[in-house]
């Protein structure tokens, strides 16, 4: 009887029984990925295509030299970004050219603006940036745990941005500060903002005094006019850019797209929403999910990541909700806490889960314009926090 070495014919079966394991609860993690994404449980734009991506990869194990160098990803390689490479990989012309240069976060900003309305920070500017900088305390605070548990200040600052929700802002800075870790780094940033549709809203039911979320909160008498949020559009950039220069391509990303929205341009606002901002996250996605296999998990830095990546997220969610307590408590119950549950700069998701703790606690209570404030003005906050990071640390 003749042996059959499979291995032969699936080169995944020839690798040590620890590593095959590890691809394998891999593969399995990104079906449910896949799954999760379906069910809305994760963000389906990034987590479909992000699950099959590391379903995939970890799948396909390829075991090729060339050059002295073996080739184990088909897909792409984040370590080999010399221009000879970008014939071996499919993905790696879009890896070095969008990924290494910033390039993809900044076109994803530019989507992100094009959907912002910033009528609502420009409303209550002042509450709306002061809850955004009570919603950065994970930013600031995990930055020396960071350095406590062995990463340097770059890798430490890298992973502290997870906290800010801001994917293509923990992008855009690890990129710069910490390549070694860039792959990892965002990853876990952009596994764990899907992780705010699970307990963001539960935490703040925890956190937040019934009595006081479910107050309504009358309006804003402030009526922002097209002119005001124009020149809104056009100055804080240039203010910002001349104070933090190496924050000026997300910043000019981000309100070129809202300057759009407001000069009311149809054929670049469907340009950059329903093209640039689709295709930049769907490949945003698809090569994160490749990137993510067993030799990047098996880094020993990556426990760590994980560990300092959620507490920062938890520190700034509940920066935010003791920001919105305080600021209530002072209002004397003229500004809902809720607001601060939207200070952290996922844009739009913390405000829609701050929208349906409202609505559970008082189906009167309809204050999504409200909430629209701090969520935006969250986006310049990170902006900001990455900045001096950047700026002290480059």
């Amino acid at each position: 009887m003749v042996a059959i070495d499979f291995s032969q014919a699936v080169p995944l079966l020839s690798l040590p029984t620890n590593e095959l394991l590890l691809r394998l609860f891999l593969i399995v993690g990104g079906i449910l990925v896949i799954y999760g994404g379906i069910k809305e449980i994760l963000e389906p734009l990034i987590m479909i295509p992000f699950g099959l991506g590391m379903a995939a990869a970890n799948a396909a194990y390829l075991a090729v030299k060339v050059g002295g160098v073996t080739l184990i990803n088909p897909h792409v390689s984040w370590n080999l970004t010399g221009y000879d490479w970008i014939q071996y990989f499919w993905l790696q012309p879009i890896y070095n050219f969008t990924f290494m240069t910033g390039l993809i976060a900044a076109l994803v900003f530019m989507g992100i603006g094009v959907l912002t309305d910033i009528s609502f920070l420009l409303a209550r500017p002042y509450v709306s940036m002061i809850l955004a900088a009570f919603a950065e305390l994970g930013t600031v605070f995990t930055f020396p745990l960071g350095t406590y548990l062995g990463l340097n200040p770059k890798q430490a600052a890298s992973v502290a941005l997870i906290g800010g929700a801001d994917g293509p802002i923990v992008l855009f800075s690890s990129t710069i500060l910490a390549p070694e870790l860039f792959i990892p780094i965002t990853v876990v940033g952009y596994l764990y903002l899907s992780l705010l549709y699970l307990y963001h809203e539960r935490l703040a039911e925890v956190v937040v005094p019934k009595s006081m979320a479910s107050k309504i909160m009358p309006p804003s008498s402030v009526t922002v006019g097209r002119a005001e949020k124009i020149a809104f559009a056009i100055v804080v950039p240039v203010l910002l850019s001349a104070i933090f220069p190496s924050a000026s391509p997300l910043l000019l990303s981000f309100f070129i797209g809202v300057l759009i929205r407001e000069v009311g341009n149809e054929r670049y606002v469907k340009l950059l929403d329903e093209v640039i901002l689709s295709v930049s996250t769907f490949f945003l996605a698809l090569v994160l999910g490749v990137s993510t296999t067993s030799g990047v998990i098996m880094d020993p830095v990556v426990g760590k990541i994980l560990l300092l990546g959620i507490t920062a997220l938890f520190l700034s969610s509940l920066g935010g909700m003791i920001g919105g307590i305080i600021l209530s408590y002072i209002s004397k119950g003229k500004l809902n806490p809720l607001l601060g549950v939207a200070g952290v700069s996922c844009v739009p998701t913390t405000a829609k889960l701050a929208q349906e703790l409202a609505f559970k606690l008082n189906p009167d209570n309809y204050m999504i314009m409200e909430l629209m404030g701090p969520n935006v003005a969250g986006v310049i906050t990170t902006a900001i926090v990455a900045a001096l990071y950047l700026s002290a640390l480059m």
